[in-house]
This record gives C-alpha cells, structure tokens and sequence, in this order.
C-alpha cells in the first residue's frame, strides 16, 4: 500500500511534494519524486510493508510508472527485460510494446499512473480497493490518492471512476468487465465446493512471501472467520484483531473462532470517551461525514492502531456481503433478477463506501491490508453462482454457499451466526447516536440539515460528523461523490 500524487506541469516539483506531505505520517516515507519536462509525480510508501521505491525507471528514457497496490495473474504481461523483475517494471515493458492493450490484462488492486513521453496515462482497478482522485490546477491536471492531498491545490475534487484507464490526450476509457465466462455451475452443493477453492487460491494470493506473521481483522461473522481459518491453513503464526464496545456481540464470536482456531487473538476494549477522542482523527483519515460508515471506522481504526502492535499486514473480510447477498434488505427483492441487479448495486458502492474503510484505517497506522474476497477470480466465481442459491429459501439465512463452503472448518454457531453490520457487532450505534442527540439541538438541525436543495444530511449523528468533515475539507468535494450508506 502506497500513496501517489502528480501532475502534467512543467517544473512541479514543489506542488507534487506538497500533496504527497498533505498524506505523510509516520508510518509512510517519501520515496522519490520524478519530473518530466510535462509530468511531475512521486509516491509514498508504507515503512513496515517492504515495497519497491517508485518512480521506476522505465525501458524507455521518456517512461516512468508509480502504483499504489498489487497485480494479481501478471503472468499475462509481458516478460521484463533481463535483470528486471517486478510487476511495475512487467507493466512499463509490455506498455512499451502493446500500448494501452496493457489494460485489458491488469488485474488486481491497483491505482497507477504512467508517464510517457508529454502524455499522462492513469488507471484504477475494476472495483476501486485502491483510491484515486483528481482535479484541475489553474487549468493543470492533478491527481492523488486521498481527498486531502488535493483540497489546497485543485478548484474542485473528482473521484476517478473505478474499472477505468485514463490518457490525457483521448480521455476517460472503461476496462474489459469483470464478467463471469465459460463458468457452469449444476447444483448448489458443486457451488459450495468449488467456492472454497476459490476461496483457498484468494487467501493463498494475498499472502507475502516476505511476512511470516499475518492478522486478520475478525468480527466473528462467516466472513472475516473464513478468511482467518483459511490463512491458519498457510501460517503457523495467525494474529486475529477484534473491536467493539464491553459485552458486543463481535467479541464474543471473535473470541469463539480464536480459539477454535488456535489463533493469537487480541482486543480492544472502547468507551464513548475514547470513541469520541479519535472522531477527529477518524473522520481526517476516511474523508467521509456518512454516518453508518464513520460508525464502523471507529472500531476499523482502533483495531488498526492494535494491530500494528503485533503485526505489518492483515487480512480484511470485505466483499463477502456483496457477493454472497448478505444485507438483510437484499431479502425483500422481488425474484432473481431484482436480487442479481441489488446485489450488483452493492458491489458498485464499495470503492467509496467499506472500501475506502477499510484502505484509510490500514494505512493511517501503516499496515498493509488486502481483501481476500476480492479476488478477481473468486468474484468473478461468486458472481457465476445463481442469485437465488445465495439466500436459504426456508429461513431467509443469507450467504447460504459460503457458510456451507466453510462448514466442518468453523463452530456452527459461527457458520450460522446471521449478519449484523460492523459498527451494530461491535455495540456502537446507540452510543454515538444517544450523544449527537445530546450535542446537537433540534433548532440547530432544523436549521444545518440541508445542504443544497437536494440533499439534506438524515440525522444530528451525521450533521456532528459533517461538522468536523468541513472543517478540513471544506466546500471542494460535490456532495453527490461522497459515499452514503443507502440502507441503514
């Protein structure tokens, strides 16, 4: 996990290093910086995390890449000229050759930008796990990793759109989608069977080589469990992290599949006062004011300060509601088709909602993190498997082929355990609400609630946190690209 910013002016040396500052803290080094004669970009990296130093120079004099994130299935690009070996460096050769062909084989998590020649080429992977933004400087294009980098720099903030590739001189391009091919799948007892090793390959992929000890972050639901039992099969050593408020029903399951597993576990206990000591800093790293979201942050963002106590990289369990319908609304559609068609809506929100989550909490206390479910090819699998097999018809239990695919490696009360949203496991929801309630006036809602004549925040909850949201980010970003929970 790294952080990029750059920009196609002449001399920028000084604006870029500016941004990459808005985004530095302790937990992340400037690595460089290269300047073109039209192009200027640099990169941060994560210290704990081992990762190649960017800009990378290129086979050709006038080409150069940086990337925050990973390539998975590189083997589709093109071999590196002799004594090069990285996946950067199989990019910048097979761009040299093929051109923007190369984006039809990248897959992974990745936000990466090329510089070649006076044209600028900028590419985020298909599901957004990595961020991306971009604006304009006097007329200059600019781009960077996280919202704050940009806020002093740009006349307004634009998120650059998941699943696209960029070239200064053409414009905006989809990627090849991640649609499902030549997949057949007979009955829903093959499904689960084929979707556990799938799901074995995704854990397999997300693991380093370099790093012997790995967290997951465990909630205690069928997802962050799978992804722990699944690691436990590859590493001797597994540390498991869990958050959540005294008595909340995530530590309890948590604390179940730890042992079950044999798993080094490890909590963190929270009260109001703490919760409300880090709001600031919360709200800072996510760049978000939706309620839902800074809810489940919160316990995000301290299991990660636990986290980097123990370990520098950790598995997350995201994704898994999304594939495998696990929200309770998603049981009120009205057949397959509307089913599939929500289930894909949920999977569009996740770069600017749990996504990003789950990227700021990691990388504010320099942890690597990846998503196992993510997988390109466990999404394109899952996405393969019937809608309807994927909520038990006789009791509406969702997520019905992951618990089966995990059932005999976790307690059943775990692979039975119905879902609950991070921030309601974790005991959070009647705190911070009971508090805004408090903080803020009726007078003073009636008066704050609406923002622009079509958009109005849904409760004092969520004026507290646009509040502090404000105060760094001001009136830059348009509010229809901030991400909103839709169904709390």
């Amino acid at each position: 996990m790294s952080r990029i910013a750059g920009l196609m002016i002449p001399k920028g040396k000084k604006i870029v290093l500016e941004m990459l500052e808005k985004m530095k803290h302790p937990h992340l080094e400037l690595t460089s910086i290269w300047e073109g004669t039209q192009i200027t970009f640099g990169t941060l990296k994560l210290k704990r995390v081992k990762e190649r130093p960017g800009p990378l120079p290129g086979s050709k004099e006038s080409t150069n890449i940086i990337m925050d994130g990973r390539i998975v299935h590189p083997q589709g690009l093109i071999p590196p000229e002799a004594g090069r070996q990285s996946h950067l460096e199989k990019i910048i050769d097979t761009f040299n050759q093929l051109g923007i062909k190369t984006f039809e084989l990248l897959e992974g998590e990745f936000a990466l930008a090329i510089a070649e020649r006076n044209r600028l080429i900028l590419a985020r992977d298909h599901l957004g796990i990595s961020p991306l933004y971009y604006g304009f400087h006097n007329g200059h294009f600019c781009f960077a990793s996280e919202i704050k980098a940009l806020v002093e720099v740009v006349e307004e903030i634009k998120e650059f759109p998941p699943g696209h590739f960029f070239l200064s001189n053409l414009g905006l391009f989809p990627f090849k989608c991640l649609i499902p091919e030549e997949i057949e799948i007979e009955n829903p007892q093959e499904s689960t069977k084929r979707l556990y090793d799938f799901l074995e390959q995704a854990v397999t992929r997300s693991l380093s080589p370099t790093i012997k000890e790995i967290g997951v972050w465990l909630s205690g639901g069928i997802d962050s469990s799978a992804i722990a039992a699944l690691a436990k099969n590859h590493l001797e050593h597994v540390h498991t992290f869990s958050a959540g408020v005294e008595g909340a029903p995530d530590l309890e399951y948590s604390r179940l599949v730890a042992q079950y597993l044999g798993t080094h576990h490890h909590e963190r206990l929270y009260s109001l006062e703490e919760m409300l000591k880090v709001l600031d800093k919360v709200i800072y790293h996510l760049e978000s004011f939706d309620a839902p979201l800074i809810r489940s942050a919160i316990g995000n963002y301290l299991v990660a300060e636990l986290s980097t106590e123990h370990v520098p990289f950790v598995l997350s369990g995201e994704g898994g509601d999304e594939l495998f319908a696990g929200y309770d609304y998603q049981k009120n559609c009205q057949g397959e088709v509307e089913l599939t068609l929500c289930m894909q809506e949920a999977m569009a929100a996740l770069h600017n909602t749990a996504l990003q989550r789950v990227d700021r909490s990691a990388c504010a206390h320099g942890l690597g993190v990846a998503t196992p479910f993510l997988d390109p090819d466990l999404v394109r699998y899952a996405l393969a498997i019937p809608a309807r097999w994927k909520i038990r018809e006789k009791d509406g239990l969702e997520k019905w082929p992951l618990r089966q695919a995990l059932a005999g490696y976790l307690p059943d009360e775990v692979v039975n355990r119905k879902k609950e949203k991070f921030w309601q496991g974790a005991g959070v929801w009647d705190i911070v609400a009971d508090y805004a309630e408090q903080k803020i006036s009726d007078e003073e809602f009636a008066r704050e609630r609406e923002l622009t004549p079509n958009f109005q925040l849904r409760s004092k909850e969520e004026l507290l946190y646009y509040q502090i949201f404000k105060s760094f980010f001001g009136n830059k970003i348009p509010l229809d690209k901030i991400g909103r929970t839709q169904h709390i």
